[in-house]
């Protein structure tokens, strides 16, 4: 932890930072130079605003218990660093590692994991509202892509993939669909996947084996260098739906979705795209 980063509660004078405006998925800001969902900093750090409600307060106090309990480190590794939350003009931020930093062009992608996304928390009005949501194929599938970003290097741009094209997957084209983010238009990025799929498969295990918490209507995020060979990278992001394992309703099966995606991404790594048949 570097001294630049305050301690909880303290101002901190973000002069220096930016507005983040890379953001692939979520809540976009409507006036992001008043109150910014984050801020970017030049030194590896971004900054995630909670001041919203209370799922801000949730998330922060998820970040605060991985990483100050030791019951809970297994799963530090698996999340962006957490350093300290921070006030700038009385709006708390979150300060944490970001996960693309070092990246020459980062493409990005953010996969929303587990089968359902109601637990016991919610209101019955906000059951209501979240049964009525389209979730594409994730009810069976177990994940869905909110939004992804693309580098093509020939035509010196960048793909943007949003939540229309994640729901349209089906569960015929789904390992086609998800081929398209590692298409950078010249090749399928094939070498980025063998350090991702052993990160999904640690995180698989650590996941299906601890007994603290389980996750709901968090992400994936899923990043790798499209102007860099091999580089690449995952995280798990977006804990404002977090209980503890109490209540066996609120498993959301989140393995089911990193099952499914490890078995498509280990036939796109392999070649064998076409061939990709759900298991049952």
């Amino acid at each position: 932890m570097t001294d630049e980063v305050p301690a909880d509660g303290e101002e901190k004078d973000l002069g220096s930072l930016t507005v983040f405006n890379n953001q692939i998925a979520g809540h976009k800001d409507e006036k992001p130079t008043e109150t910014p969902s984050f801020f970017t900093s030049g030194d590896g750090k971004l900054y995630k605003n909670i001041s919203y409600d209370v799922r801000g307060e949730r998330e922060s106090a998820f970040y605060k218990s991985v990483f100050s309990e030791e019951n809970l480190a297994g799963f530090r590794r698996f999340m962006p660093t957490f350093y300290k939350t921070t006030l700038y003009r009385g709006v708390s931020y979150l300060c944490l590692a970001d996960a693309c930093h070092g990246m020459k062009v980062a493409c990005a992608a953010d996969i929303k994991v587990g089968t359902v996304d109601i637990y016991s928390l919610d209101s019955e009005n906000k059951k209501e509202v979240h049964r009525k949501k389209n979730l594409g194929i994730a009810p069976t599938l177990g994940f869905r892509f909110a939004g992804a970003k693309v580098y093509k290097p020939a035509l010196k741009t960048t793909t943007t993939y949003d939540k229309k094209w994640g729901l349209s997957f089906t569960l015929k084209d789904a390992a086609k669909m998800t081929e398209s983010y590692f298409d950078n238009g010249e090749t399928i990025r094939k070498d980025v996947l063998p350090n991702i799929i052993s990160q999904l498969q640690s995180l698989r295990e650590y996941y299906t084996t601890q007994t603290s918490f389980w996750l709901c209507r968090s992400s994936l995020l899923m990043v790798y260098d499209g102007d860099t060979m091999g580089v690449s990278l995952i995280k798990m992001i977006d804990f404002s739906h977090y209980v503890p394992q109490v209540d066996p309703s609120d498993n959301t099966r989140v393995e089911i979705g990193l099952d499914n995606l490890i078995d498509i991404l280990t036939h796109i790594k392999d070649g064998t795209t076409e061939q990709w048949k759900m298991k049952e």
